[in-house]
């Protein structure tokens, strides 16, 4: 058993397009970028701008755009992944999602304290695409068995999508908090900007403005405060907006991360770090959404221990309402409870799913929230499958119970309802169809009156090919039973008999007259270049029909054409025949002699329905019969035989004779004609005594092929090492084997052949001398069959077999005399 080497056991890989490969791939680039030097282990938090680079910084902010993390929840995690930090390295990394780590995490070890060294990081590990995925990525767990819950995928979406934005206009209530960032563009009589961090203090300090308290204010109060500052150094700041000569504007460039908390039925609860602009709905999303007992319609905002407000997600579902979700602050808690009353919708309804009820929805609000009624939907009754209340319960008896409600009642739904719309029947009757040999075959719509006349109308007339001798009408009773009626089109077109009235789910069959009567043909055969069959056509001749086959082949006799036509009977022409009915002759041969100028010849000789033409070829005509000459001979090389009996001596005259290194024991002819294949030939024979049966008359296609005089023997089969050996001469079959290393067990001896270069082969003799070995021989050595069996048992059982059916043959003989 080979050794096996453990591996580690890979994580699926997420599905492309999937939210968990896009933070893959989010997370992946802010790495790559981190990996090749673009960011130092940052010390704190406010120092992550001035140790990242520009591309860096860029890369950081699309990846807190597409994850809804923050920055430094970025970058916390990925020191966290990668290890950055020994004390990171020594401690459990904290759960998915979470920002809480285990205390001391942060605190960095005395040999790195103060040091601003670049990061430095052995190559990712084949699984850190999967690794940052389950860093980021926030499951959903859905119960298999049951219905999918409306509002569940919507938590599916590529994070970032309810990520607040990390530049633009922030909501005019706003408060600004420690690490935001002021910008204050003042211009006019003088120019300039300062940017400010909100420091510890909850203030920033501006030049010749002094401190100016901001934490807990709105941007709009700041700004106030800003200008009121600033107006005291520089005369032209007006006390409000667009007064003075110097105008001032105060706006806010990075905004800060705060802490929130998710907890309840969330699918992955903890502490998140977002953007000081998050709302409810980010939160949730960071969080995978409610869990697979979380409530999608009573989502809470709790803020220093009193709801705040409270979200309905399906109110943003079903109307593109976000009543509810509140701005987040520093602390906040975001609570899902335990999910509601749950009743399945199923049917004919546009949204068949499974959907939370709030307190007071009734059959109405369930139609709603699964987008009305589908066009074929049963909508006058409602079925509904209820669990009876443990109350009611009663041993022997069904759990459940069926409830039928119309729409618009209001009654109430409960936890466990399965609610059905039937469908509508699929049955059509206001209809009659025509089919077959009309313009536009199809089903139309039925008028009471409607007629075999107008229903043809409708349907664009009849071709022209038409069987106008009858129409099949097939039609369906209003009880389902089947009848069918003849129609005599022609004469209904044409208004000389009444017209055949119809009624709903008739079918008009109007056929083809081509449909139902074969289509005459000629057959052509012989010298032509398509041979085959073509649709004969009224007055259609024999030189027609040769030009359709591509005209006359060179090997052609124009005058030595057949017409084999069938004969009429002959009672029609007279002739009678005695005690057996009229006489007939099925097949004529008619001899045609075409001309030279049968293309510009008019008129010609007039063909019938299933005439057959044979063209015959001329007698001896062929083209060049050419053999091919390979190996030693002066001149090899593809030759045209001069008469059909030309001979192999001939050839190889004609090709200047043999070589001097030509091995005529070796040579042979390969004939493709017949499937002969390779045939043994006898060279010397055939030069001696030229026109001997050795001689052999060559053929089209032939390819003669003659040697080099080969050198060695080769011995193969059931011999101790196969290969082989110098010829030489006088040595015999044994030599040969002895020196392959002998006959080896299981060797049959006396099968042993040997096989000439020219393809002849003979076995060697008990008794008298083995066949001689020329250069080029192979001697091949079989191996003996396997046994099957013991032979002397199995002979005793077979003369038993023998001796007991003739006993049993004599046993009936005897009995039935």
């Amino acid at each position: 058993m080979k050794n096996r080497i453990p591996t580690r056991r890979r994580r699926p890989r997420p599905a492309p397009g999937s939210p968990r490969s896009l933070v893959a791939a989010a997370t992946l680039s802010l790495l790559t970028l981190l990996l090749l030097g673009l960011a130092t282990p940052p010390a704190a938090t406010a120092q992550d701008s001035a140790t990242l680079t520009p591309e860096a910084e860029a890369m950081l902010e699309q990846a807190a755009a597409r994850t809804g993390l923050s920055r430094e929840e970025l970058l916390r995690r990925y020191r966290q992944e990668q290890g950055t930090d020994a004390a990171a390295a020594e401690t459990p990394a904290a759960p998915p999602g979470l920002t809480e780590l285990p205390a001391g995490a942060d605190e960095a070890p005395a040999s790195r304290r103060g040091r601003a060294e670049p990061l430095v990081i052995l190559p990712f590990d084949l699984d850190i695409e999967e690794a940052a995925a389950d860093t980021l990525f926030v499951g959903l767990e859905t119960d298999a068995t049951a219905a999918e819950l409306f509002g569940r995928d919507f938590f599916r979406l590529e994070p970032g999508d309810f990520a607040p934005p990390s530049f633009g206009p922030v909501p005019r209530d706003y408060l600004l908090g420690v690490g935001d960032e002021v910008v204050v563009d003042v211009w006019g009589d003088v120019e300039f900007r300062v940017s400010r961090l909100v420091d510890r203090d909850g203030a920033i300090v501006l030049p010749r403005g002094g401190k100016i308290a901001c934490a807990g204010r709105t941007l709009e109060q700041v700004g106030s405060a800003v200008r009121a500052a600033l107006a005291k150094s520089y005369s032209g700041i007006g006390g409000e907006p667009g007064e003075g000569t110097t105008f001032l504007d105060v706006g806010l460039g990075a905004l800060r991360s705060i802490r929130v908390f998710v907890v309840g039925d969330a699918a992955q609860p903890g502490a998140y770090e977002l953007s000081s602009t998050a709302t409810v709905f980010a939160a949730l999303h960071a969080a995978g959404g409610p869990g697979p007992n979380g409530s999608l319609r009573r989502v809470q905002l709790v803020r220093d221990g009193e709801t705040v407000t409270t979200l309905d997600v399906y109110g943003y579902l079903t109307a593109g309402l976000r009543e509810g979700d509140g701005m987040l602050r520093e602390g906040d808690t975001v609570f899902v409870p335990t999910r509601g009353a749950t009743v399945v919708l199923d049917g004919a309804v546009r949204r068949p799913m499974a959907y939370e009820l709030a307190g007071g929805e009734t059959l109405d609000d369930l139609i709603r929230f699964g987008g009305g009624f589908s066009a074929d939907a049963a909508a006058d009754v409602v079925h509904v499958a209820r669990i009876v209340s443990p109350e009611r319960r009663l041993p022997n008896t069904p759990d459940r119970e069926q409830l039928d409600l119309a729409p618009g009642a209001r009654a109430e739904l409960r936890d466990g309802d399965i609610v059905t719309v039937d469908r509508i029947g699929g049955r059509l009757e206001n209809w009659v169809e025509v089919a077959g040999n009309v313009k536009r075959p199809g089903r139309y719509e039925y008028v009471p009156g409607m007629g075999v006349a107008q229903l043809v109308a409708l349907a664009g007339g009849p071709w022209d090919d038409t069987l106008f001798e009858k129409a099949l009408l097939d039609r369906v009773g209003p009880d389902g039973a089947y009848a069918a009626r003849d129609v005599a089109l022609g004469e209904v077109l044409a208004g000389r008999v009444d017209d055949v009235l119809l009624q709903p789910r008739d079918q008009l069959n109007v056929i083809g007259r081509w449909d139902v009567v074969d289509r005459p043909d000629v057959t052509i055969t012989g010298a032509v270049r398509r041979a085959g069959a073509f649709p004969w056509r009224a007055g259609m001749t024999l030189e027609d029909l040769v030009l359709k086959a591509g005209g006359l082949t060179e090997a052609a006799d124009p005058s030595r054409i057949e017409v084999a036509r069938l004969s009429e009977p002959a009672a029609e022409s007279g002739d009678a025949g005695e005690g057996n009915g009229p006489a007939t002759r099925p097949v004529s041969t008619i001899p045609v002699a075409l001309g030279e100028d049968y293309l510009t010849h008019a008129g010609g000789f007039a063909l019938r329905p299933h005439d057959m033409v044979s063209v015959r070829e001329l007698p001896w005509w062929e083209l060049h019969r050419t053999v091919v000459l390979r190996g030693e001979v002066f001149y090899p090389g593809a030759y045209s035989l001069e008469r059909p009996d030309e001979r192999l001596s001939e050839l190889i005259a004609r090709a200047g004779g043999l070589k001097p290194t030509a091995f005529p024991d070796g040579a042979r002819l390969v004939r493709a004609a017949d499937g002969i294949g390779n045939v043994a030939l006898d060279v010397r024979r055939a030069l001696d005594k030229p026109g001997s049966e050795h001689d052999i008359i060559l053929r089209s296609g032939d390819e003669v092929r003659l040697p080099q005089r080969p050198f060695t023997v080769k011995v193969d089969g059931a011999v101790g090492y196969p290969t082989s050996i110098v010829w030489q001469g006088g040595h015999s079959v044994g030599d040969y084997v002895a020196r392959a290393g002998g006959y080896a067990e299981g060797a049959d001896k006396w099968k042993t052949k040997v096989v000439y270069p020219n393809g002849e082969s003979r076995k060697i003799r008990r008794v008298w001398r083995d066949p001689s070995v020329m250069p080029g021989s192979t001697i091949v050595v079989p191996w003996e069959p396997p046994r099957e069996g013991d032979g002397s048992m199995a002979a005793i059982k077979e003369v038993a077999a023998i001796f007991a059916s003739l006993a049993t043959i004599y046993l009936v003989i005897d009995r039935t005399n």
